[in-house]
């Protein structure tokens, strides 16, 4: 009976683990990466807030017409007092060789309007490029556009690959093989890294 549970659960496991729809070992930091314009008046709050985080690199979704991408989610808070306008077309993500990435795929109107207090959030999904090549997704930057009253700024948000630390702490205690009561105690920590 035992045995038959542990088969049963392991094949839940391995069948709830095989459908997530994002490649594993991509994590980037920060998360989020907090982005601020100041106004020119001098107030204390930031005009314009940014959040940006790279969800994770997302396998392909014939569905949902979403290739294998870098899935960044974007959310933009207007705390000034004057109108925010946002072009999601603007959005352009660059590996650790500073080439870009194609035009992401989004549903999110051409243009978008933020009066004082309001905010949005919106997820882009960038094209992985056929160029990529070891080391190339170590770094990524995603720069936009915001247009504060009449004047343009461009924002920026770095990201860094974060590779998972993973600990084996698996030690042996026993006593010394030689004279009683002396005790030997050892412990092996093996640290693998990519």
């Amino acid at each position: 009976m035992a045995r038959c549970f542990l088969i049963f659960s392991s094949l839940i496991f391995a069948l709830l683990s095989g459908c997530s729809p994002y490649v594993d070992d991509f994590q980037y930091a920060p998360r989020p990466a907090v982005v601020d314009i100041r106004s020119k008046s001098g107030q204390q709050d930031p005009a314009v807030s940014a959040l940006v985080s790279v969800i994770g690199v997302r396998r392909e979704d014939s569905k949902e017409g979403i290739p294998e991408s870098v899935e960044v989610r974007l959310r933009l808070e207007n705390n000034g007092s004057e109108t925010v306008t946002f072009d999601p077309p603007s959005l352009e993500l660059t590996d650790a060789r500073v080439l870009p990435f194609p035009p992401p795929v989004m549903r999110a109107p051409s243009r978008i309007t933020l009066d004082t207090m309001q905010s949005t959030t919106l997820t882009a999904f960038f094209p992985l490029p056929e160029r990529s090549g070891s080391g190339d997704m170590d770094a990524l930057a995603l720069r936009w556009i915001v247009q504060i009253g009449g004047q343009k700024v461009t924002q920026t948000a770095n990201f860094r690959r974060v590779y998972p630390r993973v600990y084996y702490d698996d030690p042996y205690w026993g006593p010394y093989p030689g004279y009683p009561p002396y005790f030997w105690y050892g412990g092996v920590v093996v640290i693998h890294r990519r």
